[in-house]
């Protein structure tokens, strides 16, 4: 059996306990079953509470049906029944070329489709489209497009970070290379970037990479010259946004969030109580925004995002695909920066615009985190209809208006009680080192929840894991120059805290007793801390020194008053790190 079976069975015996359904101890389906099926069940418990109607009861195993017939009325019920079905949902499972193929070509259908519907887009609810314009440019009358401090971003490129290498003449234009890719005054770097070859489309790779069991996360791959000029453009647009403006009409700021998801979590927490908002949930949301739409609203101010988004695409050899190229035709998918803020304004400024055309007496009761909206319940429905009319596409079995539940930002609620699950989030044996971090997580939270028996199934793994890798196979050894000889150093264990910040790898628990058995007075803290080990990459040093590393350690130097060069390789080795968290 994999790891996360041992803890699924664990976690029956703690529902089968919690909830006095005897038949659910021991009851385990098989993992194919976790992962496929038992997510469908969910999706029909929740749509039979949105319309109000008795589930069917023969689609569940016989050891869930008692369990299954009361969660539509019990909150409690409820979030153990999809404690158990989504428990596996999200674990990161590899997937085979075929089901990679499947998800490219689903790519591709849906950027045909864009593409075809973008051609007629001046013709759809010109009075919609027209508020939403003036929504938008309101907005972006504060973005200054010149004063831009661009960085390289943390995710992958398809150019190197190091130096240089391809000059785009759309990005010429409106960004010199001179201004914003070289050092001022530097005629060494002016004369690197000056011997580039031009390149006049920006080409994005499309890559696969571990998601959960529906299927692989589709990202584009930018150059990094692209990825350098979009950080900036991210950076200020999103300054825009937040930024305070005193005016009689709607205005984002509170209601677009990049950072805080707590505001539309506690929206749709009192909302499943109160049915004042509804939650509506995007599907491929920036795959579906068209690159027309973008510049209808933006008006003027597109140029300066369009100028480096990727135009073509490239997926590369993958079953019948074999470096296929085709345009891009939605203003950009997952890996450019400026996705989520344009993807944001965008769906604010169009739900805005709704419910003002429809006579609204709040048309700024909106809130927007990425692809999660949340509007007025009275006008959802109306909200839904016009954002389809652009050719965007609503999750409607994820989206909840009608019924006592409510989902958004990572909060599930049901009569105004959060019934979120907790999900089993690395691989399926958490055979890598960073899943001992997600493993410790997982147990602290499992034990808080009242889930004892899957807590300590998890706590087992993380310490015979922890065990194996860092005592076992790579022992603490140092020389001692008295005894000449090398001798090994006590083993290392983790730790115990009670503490559910800490932040670390540590067992979580909640006999003080313990912890304080456990606990050192830090003469530097001037307080009682406990011991608790972080995993870090190894940071590796560069093996060059060019014009490209002064250049971004003076970009960071005025964005963020620091001097800072970090290191561009992603490191597959990891360190362990001693830490200390505070005694509660």
């Amino acid at each position: 059996m994999h790891v996360i079976e041992h803890t699924y069975v664990s976690l029956l015996a703690d529902i089968a306990s919690l909830s006095g359904f005897s038949e659910i101890r021991g009851s385990y389906e098989g993992l194919q079953w976790c992962l496929t099926e038992a997510p469908k069940l969910e999706k029909h418990i929740l749509e039979s509470i949105e319309l109000g109607r008795e589930p069917e009861l023969d689609r569940f195993p016989l050891w869930l049906r008692r369990l299954a017939a009361g969660s539509v009325m019990d909150p409690v019920k409820l979030r153990y029944l999809r404690q158990l079905l989504l428990f596996c949902y999200k674990a990161e499972v590899t997937h085979d070329n075929e089901t990679t193929e499947k998800a490219f070509k689903a790519f591709l259908e849906v950027n045909y489709t864009v593409g075809r519907f973008g051609n007629s887009l001046s013709g759809q609810s010109p009075s919609l489209l027209d508020s939403a314009r003036r929504h938008c440019q309101s907005v972006l009358y504060r973005f200054n497009e010149k004063a831009l401090s661009p960085s390289h971003g943390p995710g992958a490129v398809t150019t190197s970070k190091e130096k240089w290498e391809k000059r785009y003449s759309s990005i010429e234009y409106l960004y010199p290379y001179s201004d914003y890719y070289s050092l001022y005054f530097n005629m060494d770097h002016s004369a690197e970037s000056a011997d580039l070859d031009y390149d006049d489309l920006i080409e994005a790779k499309l890559i696969a990479v571990p998601k959960d069991s529906r299927g692989p996360r589709l990202i584009c791959v930018h150059p990094a010259e692209a990825i350098w000029l979009q950080q900036g453009l991210r950076r200020q647009l999103e300054r825009a946004i937040s930024s305070h403006r005193r005016c009689r009409g709607p205005w984002p700021q509170g209601h677009i969030h990049f950072d805080d998801q707590s505001v539309n979590g506690k929206i749709a927490l009192l909302s499943s109580l109160s049915q004042r908002y509804a939650t509506i949930d995007m599907k491929e949301a920036s795959d579906r925004i068209s690159e027309p739409l973008v510049q209808i609203l933006f008006g003027d101010k597109y140029k300066y995002f369009g100028c480096c988004r990727a135009q073509k695409v490239l997926i590369p050899k993958v079953g019948s695909y074999a470096n296929v190229r085709a345009d891009l035709n939605c203003y950009a998918p997952m890996g450019n920066a400026t996705t989520f803020p344009v993807q944001s304004l965008v769906f604010w400024a169009i739900c805005v615009a709704s419910l003002q055309c429809r006579g609204f007496h709040q048309p700024g009761a909106v809130f927007v985190f990425g692809d999660d909206i949340i509007v007025p319940t009275e006008c959802a429905e109306f909200v839904i209809s016009d954002l389809e009319s652009f050719g965007l596409l609503v999750n409607r079995t994820k989206s909840f208006w009608r019924g006592a539940f409510r989902e958004s930002c990572g909060i599930d609620a049901f009569n105004g009680v959060n019934v979120t699950p907790l999900r089993w989030k690395t691989t399926l044996d958490a055979e890598h080192v960073t899943g001992l971090q997600s493993l410790s997580d997982l147990a602290m939270r499992l034990r808080i929840a009242g889930y004892e028996e899957a807590a300590r199934s998890t706590y087992h793994t993380l310490h015979t894991r922890f065990n194996h890798r860092f005592n076992h196979r790579n022992p603490a050894k140092y020389w001692s120059p008295r005894l000449k000889m090398w001798l090994t150093i006590k083993p290392r264990k983790i730790g115990l805290t009670n503490n559910p910040e800490h932040g670390g790898l540590a067992e979580y628990v909640t006999l003080d007793s313990l912890v304080w058995g456990d606990a050192y007075w830090h003469p530097r803290f001037q307080l009682f801390c406990n011991r608790v080990w972080r995993i870090q990459p190894q940071e590796n040093k560069l093996k060059e020194h060019g014009w490209n590393h002064v250049l971004e350690s003076v970009c960071s130097l005025e964005r963020t008053g620091r001097a800072s060069s970090p290191d561009r390789s992603a490191s597959r080795r990891f360190v362990l790190d001693r830490g200390w968290t505070p005694v509660m």
